[in-house]
């Protein structure tokens, strides 16, 4: 008499098992990490893309453009935003700059071309230059140029770098290993 089996042996469940959970644990090794240096690299070239506008609108334009960080309660009401001296603090701005002062003033006809939002809690930036970055007709830069570093988590894992040259001219350098302290 014949007996068919129905079912899987212990053996099989268990490869089975196994197999899922070299997969899981693949799936979710070390994703935090991914997604923190996704997210400085993401910032930092949307960063650079937002000099390299200021740039080109001052050249284009033959004015002065202003690049720097201010008050995000102030840019979204639009009244007069004075450039702040920290880099880490409120929404990097791109305007125009009627009066060659560094301060926003909509009443004297100053305008705000673009806002990034802020960064995340967790995360710092820094800059070695100046607290702005202002563009002259040329395209040059008027103020001290330096690197910004973007540090993702309080650990200084996943840094990035983008440099902004006196020509006016910004590099993403990627990995760095200087800090935000």
């Amino acid at each position: 008499m014949n007996k068919q089996q129905h079912g899987f042996t212990l053996l099989e469940v268990m490869v089975t098992l196994a197999i899922v959970g070299i997969l899981a644990s693949i799936a979710f090794w070390n994703s935090t990490d991914m997604l923190e240096n996704n997210r400085a690299e993401n910032y930092l070239l949307e960063l650079k893309r937002n000099i390299s506008f200021a740039r080109a609108k001052a050249t284009s334009t033959d004015s002065l453009i202003v690049v720097c960080s201010g008050d995000t309660t102030q840019i979204e009401r639009d009244r007069k935003v004075t450039c702040l001296n920290d880099w880490n603090n409120g929404s990097i701005i791109v305007f125009y700059d009627s009066n060659s002062n560094g301060i926003h003033n909509p009443r004297r006809g100053d305008k705000i071309l673009r806002v990034m939002e802020e960064i995340p809690q967790s995360s710092k930036l820094t800059f070695t230059g100046d607290s702005s970055l202002v563009f002259d007709a040329s395209g040059r830069i008027t103020s001290n140029p330096g690197t910004f570093i973007y540090c993702p988590n309080k650990d200084n894992e996943n840094n990035k770098a983008l440099t902004v040259t006196q020509s006016g001219t910004a590099f993403y350098n990627g990995d760095t290993e200087n800090t935000c302290d």
